[in-house]
């Protein structure tokens, strides 16, 4: 029996868009393409590569997603979009996830506050890391969690490996 990881990955900063854009069409500002960037070069030095990388289609996530891809020298053509995605809650991630077959490494997730946040918090127990504003994921923070390879995810059956904040990195 060996473990398997999801990770969770909050999309980069977004620009605010303009009057009357579609929630769905918002791009990452310049400062979320630097965050993106930054956050995959550094997954690219700890030679971490999720095995299944699955998004939400909105734009921002879709651009998140490409270039941490692009660091990672991953095919953009392995990415898979999931429109269940958008703005899901934790319930309707879950439901994601009981749906799939997780690869034997690793599945990140690319999607959205509150549910991210929510399903995190749900999965590990112990204490998590928050900023000092009492967050815990903001844009572009990769949470690694640890789950059973048998088991199907349980409140608490999950294991922080770690946190990684974009803005945090050199």
């Amino acid at each position: 029996m060996t473990d398997k990881q999801l990770w969770l990955l909050r999309h980069a900063r977004a620009d605010a868009g303009d009057k009357g854009m579609d929630d769905t069409d918002r791009p990452l500002s310049h400062d979320g393409r630097d965050q993106a960037t930054r956050l995959g070069q550094w997954l690219a030095q700890q030679d971490l590569r999720p095995g299944l990388i699955v998004s939400s289609p909105a734009v921002r996530a879709r651009q998140t997603t490409e270039l941490i891809c692009r660091a990672l020298g991953v095919d953009l053509n392995h990415i898979r979009y999931d429109p269940g995605l958008y703005l899901a809650s934790r319930n309707e991630l879950l439901g994601i996830i009981e749906g799939m077959t997780l690869p034997n490494s690793s599945v990140m997730l690319v999607g959205h506050n509150p549910g991210l946040e929510e399903l995190l918090g749900w999965l590990c127990p112990e204490p998590l890391p928050r900023t000092q504003e009492g967050q815990l994921l903001t844009t572009a923070n990769l949470a690694r969690i640890r789950i059973a390879d048998n088991a199907t995810p349980a409140e608490g059956s999950g294991q922080l490996i770690d946190l990684i904040r974009a803005d945090e990195l050199a």
